[in-house]
């Protein structure tokens, strides 16, 4: 009797040994699963919502793919590193310190107590070289991919850096030289030669300023010097390869040096990538003219009616491409009010497309 129970009890406590050691393996499996992700809120607080899993390759194959702080949560920290650590360099154009943002709501928030000292100015990443400003905060959110990921990023006027596992999710920048702002001004002015006199030294100084390189680019075009645009359109291409101004600039290279289909080719690219890009289609509507093809001309009006950004001058040459394919006036306006009918059906605008179809019975 007394080894059947001493059996039973092994039995009992073999099972019970096997639970608590599958229950330990659960726990412990767990614990490893939430390591990467612990370590990541401890290691970048207050940041932690900026998290990419691991099986998605991390923060490592996320940046320059997705957005991070898309919240803004990191000009607080730039902001404040700007106010404790902002030096005047003699740039100043004022008795302030201009600061500018991209996220000018947040960072005025911030100043808000130092107004005394510094302005927060408005500022886009792409056009900053256009503006006064002595720092810029700014989040890399809305900034291109390749930008992102190239060597020259960030910037080497880039003074601090909030950083998510050591990627640069905010940037503070201190103007190092006003020649690129100068340079834009005197292009606006229409006195080339001196903007770039001004706009080759800014790039000596910063090789990413984009503002600077699309400026000089048009003062080249401006002046003639096609061949000097395309040396600067060839560098910055290098950097961002996809900038859409940028390529539209190379379009009009091509154009301009009577190869039609290649400026052709750079458009589609454009519009493949931001079917918003309007100048594209009206470009591309230019040359599709010069060469007497009606049917694609027609087509980038079209395009523009898609995306509802057709306005009454573009309407007019839709109006004149039917007629050049043979319609009277009459004709070409009834076509034209089926093509608006449809458009605005596929848009869900039906008391527009009901508009036009009363116009159409008018007629």
């Amino acid at each position: 009797m007394e080894m059947v129970i001493n059996i039973k009890f092994k039995i009992l406590m073999n099972k019970t040994t096997k639970i608590i050691l599958i229950n330990v393996a659960a726990i412990l499996v767990i614990l490893l699963l939430l390591w990467n992700p612990i370590r990541h809120i401890v290691k970048n607080h207050p940041y932690q919502y900026v998290y990419f899993n691991e099986l998605a390759g991390g923060m490592d194959k996320a940046y320059g793919n997705h957005e991070m702080d898309y919240y803004y949560h990191s000009t607080r920290e730039a902001s404040e590193w700007v106010i404790a650590h902002a030096q005047r360099s003699g740039l100043e154009t004022g008795d302030k310190i201009r600061v500018a943002s991209w996220h000018i709501m947040s960072v005025q928030h911030f100043f808000r107590n130092d107004t005394a000292d510094y302005q927060v100015v408005f500022s886009r990443w792409y056009e900053k070289g256009n503006n006064d400003w002595d720092y810029a905060i700014f989040t890399i959110t809305g900034m291109m991919p390749e930008e992102i990921k190239s060597a020259g990023f960030p910037p080497n006027n880039t003074v601090y850096a909030v950083k998510v596992d050591d990627k640069p999710i905010a940037l503070v920048l201190k103007r190092e030289t006003k020649d690129d702002i100068a340079g834009f001004q005197l292009k606006n002015q229409r006195e080339y030669q001196s903007a770039v006199y001004h706009l080759k030294k800014a790039i000596e100084t910063d090789p990413t300023n984009i503002a600077a390189y699309m400026n000089i680019i048009e003062s080249f075009f401006n002046t003639g010097k096609i061949d000097s645009a395309k040396i600067y359109i060839d560098r910055l291409l290098e950097y961002v390869p996809y900038y859409e101004p940028l390529n539209y600039m190379l379009a009009h290279y091509y154009s301009a040096t009577n190869q039609p289909n290649e400026a052709l080719r750079v458009l589609k690219a454009i519009r493949e990538k931001n079917v918003q890009f309007v100048a594209a289609y009206n470009f591309a509507f230019q040359i599709y003219v010069q060469q007497n093809d009606l049917k694609n001309a027609e087509k980038m009006i079209l395009g523009l009616l898609a995306i509802n950004q057709l306005d009454e001058q573009n309407f007019k040459k839709l109006i004149s491409v039917y007629k050049a394919q043979g319609l009277d006036e009459r004709g070409a306006y009834k076509k034209a009010y089926r093509k608006y009918i449809e458009a605005f059906e596929k848009l869900g605008k039906k008391e527009e497309a009901q508009m036009y179809r009363d116009a159409l019975k008018r007629l």
